[in-house]
């Protein structure tokens, strides 16, 4: 099992448009793990969850090149709460271990489970199941048949992959800003760094489609151009118009 990211360069933003999934109605982790088949191909369904966060946030970083906000909200008062993903803290985690296995004993039987990978998630949506755990425990089982596991059981489970692959989770401790409530949340990262992939892809398309229809060109012409050459043809584009709708309005 391979658990760590494949060690091509991040891709640029002209590249992260070409490959970024253009699918709504696709979750934004199914479209995560797009990303990555296009990046690093096949091998990326065999990494940990660990691997998959630290090539997104790494793909972040190189394209976005600003921290990674998310949102939480309150239980108690539901007050959207804001707050920045502790990157930092994920990168200084230790990576998951080739052929790491959690051992858990169920009602007096040993039973092994291999790391959860991408491969394993496609079917919950490219994420960890809420309500599917079960499952998730069948697919990995090493060592079937696997009894019926209760939430203790899972929950231990649970614990011991996150002790395995700390950085396939980031929980946050927060005070609520309306009513300082104590909040302990799970972030997934591969939501908030399709968001802000969304942004951006969307961002440059709007660009591409001003000047296209200003110039005739291609968008991979487009594609092509420095930022600050791209962004100073859209300000002509926009501010040629804009003195067209004046002159035809006198």
């Amino acid at each position: 099992m391979n658990t760590a990211p494949g060690h091509g360069p991040a891709p640029n933003a002209e590249e992260v448009v070409r490959l970024w999934p253009l699918a709504p109605r696709r979750s934004t982790a199914e479209r995560a793990v797009g990303l990555l088949l296009a990046l690093d191909g096949p091998d990326a369904l065999d990494y940990p969850l660990g691997s998959r966060n630290r090539r997104l946030l790494a793909v972040h970083r190189a394209v976005v090149g600003r921290p990674v906000q998310a949102h939480v909200g309150c239980p108690v008062c539901s007050t959207d709460n804001e707050f920045t993903l502790p990157v930092g803290r994920m990168a200084e985690l230790p990576p998951a271990k080739v052929g790491a296995v959690a051992r858990l004993l169920v009602d007096g039987v040993a039973l092994t489970f291999r790391l959860p990978v991408l491969a394993d998630l496609t079917r919950f949506g490219g994420r960890p199941p809420a309500g599917s755990l079960h499952a998730l425990a069948s697919d990995t089982c090493l060592e079937p048949p696997i009894p019926h596991l209760g939430p203790d059981d899972l929950d231990r489970l649970a614990d011991a992959w996150e002790a395995l692959d700390p950085a396939g989770s980031m929980r946050v401790h927060l005070s609520c800003a309306g009513c300082e409530h104590d909040i302990a949340a799970d972030a997934d990262p591969a939501a908030f760094v399709a968001r802000d992939l969304d942004l951006l892809v969307e961002g440059l398309l709007r660009e591409i489609d001003v000047i296209a229809r200003g110039y005739g060109w291609s968008e991979e012409a487009i594609l092509r151009l420095p930022a600050e050459r791209r962004h100073r043809y859209v300000e002509l584009l926009t501010e040629g118009r804009s003195q067209t709708r004046r002159l035809m309005g006198a």
